[in-house]
């Protein structure tokens, strides 16, 4: 089950470019530890629409040691649901239901002074932006913002990053590239922006293309799994569409079932009943235990646990990397086991 919901006033909305507009939060005094945050996390929102309430994930563009309220920014989508309802409908005084605050596309902590490099596509700037101002206000770690954009309108936060590159022109390199002048970024110019950096600790969010793009360039410039983070913008299927997304859940017969498997949450190790059919997530819920999620259908990242032992299969892991599923992750929400052998899975583990 989802942690509640929770409905939050619109304290402030700031028009970032002709389509963007950037949303601030106030949060009561009795629910600020509950929407306490890390750089790089998200929320997620639930929304009418047309008779249906509709959940998006929108990351943070604000960081908890730089910004006094929770930011996100909403970019319009041709055709987006919830995106165009956030830029038409709100207003400041509006209240909006909110969960607090999930996400692992943040700073790992046992990083030292190695570099952090970071690829903003567009609007997937926001997750980026917020790790930025927290690196650079509470470690001395030198970073380099790579930001590719379509055109000079279409840059979110160029003041607002300007400003930290004055305020520190000799830990932040930027880069703005603009596919206007220059066209796509290619692979080749994306190695280039990581040479001398390859011990650094990257981060990646933006358009499936750029994203993809960068993925590869850190192959060729054998750059570790274990260095890189991505964030991709995938959102839960809406309700009135799921009938037609909808993949068949795998088959188990009695020899892959398991009677339990283990979970490490919250520091404590618990042996969780595992009945046929069930998820992991369904499972651990149904044990009273309530460890993270949000969408349920493998789109949010939310549940992301580590598998250090056994064997699961997921109906849906889009919000997995490749890259993540070699390392063991998998998503609690998707995971069914496909082997009566042991089960063990970590949500405390560092992304």
């Amino acid at each position: 089950m989802p942690a509640d919901f929770h409905n939050l006033e619109i304290a402030g909305i700031v028009q970032e470019t002709h389509d963007t507009r950037s949303f601030i939060l106030n949060v009561p005094q009795s629910l600020r530890e509950a929407f306490r945050y890390r750089a790089g996390q998200f929320l997620t929102f639930e929304v009418p629409w047309n008779g249906m309430q509709l959940r998006r994930c929108y990351s943070l563009s604000s960081a908890p040691e730089t910004d006094p309220w929770p930011k996100v920014t909403v970019k319009r989508v041709d055709a987006g649901r919830v995106s165009n309802w956030f830029n038409d409908e709100l207003s400041v005084g509006d209240s909006i239901l909110v969960q607090p605050p999930e996400g692992r596309f943040v700073l790992r902590s046992n990083e030292g002074d190695h570099g952090i490099v970071l690829f903003g596509g567009g609007s997937g700037i926001t997750p980026v932006l917020s790790i930025m101002k927290s690196a650079l206000r509470t470690t001395q770690r030198p970073v380099k913002l790579v930001y590719a954009n379509r055109d000079p309108e279409s840059v979110i936060f160029r003041d607002e990053i300007e400003v930290w590159r004055k305020e520190f022109p000799n830990r932040l390199e930027l880069v703005h590239h603009l596919d206007s002048e220059s066209g796509f970024l290619s692979v080749a110019d994306i190695q280039e922006q990581i040479r001398g950096w390859e011990d650094g600790e990257f981060f990646v969010c933006g358009p499936t293309g750029y994203m993809d793009a960068v993925e590869e360039s850190f192959k060729a410039s054998n750059i570790d799994i274990g260095q890189t983070k991505f964030e991709r913008f995938i959102s839960p299927v809406d309700p009135d569409r799921k009938e037609d997304s909808e993949a068949a859940v795998p088959e188990q017969s009695d020899e892959e079932i398991p009677a339990s498997f283990t979970m490490l949450l919250e520091g404590q190790s618990h042996e969780v009943p595992y009945a046929k059919g069930a998820t992991l997530l369904d499972s651990a819920v149904k044990a009273g235990y309530k460890p993270p999620s949000s969408c349920e259908d493998g789109y949010c990242g939310c549940c992301m646990a580590l598998l250090k032992s056994g064997q699961v299969t997921m109906q849906n892991h889009d919000a997995l990397e490749p890259s993540d599923i070699e390392r063991g992750w998998v998503l609690a929400c998707q995971a069914r086991p496909s082997s009566p052998e042991p089960i063990e899975i970590d949500f405390d583990a560092e992304y």
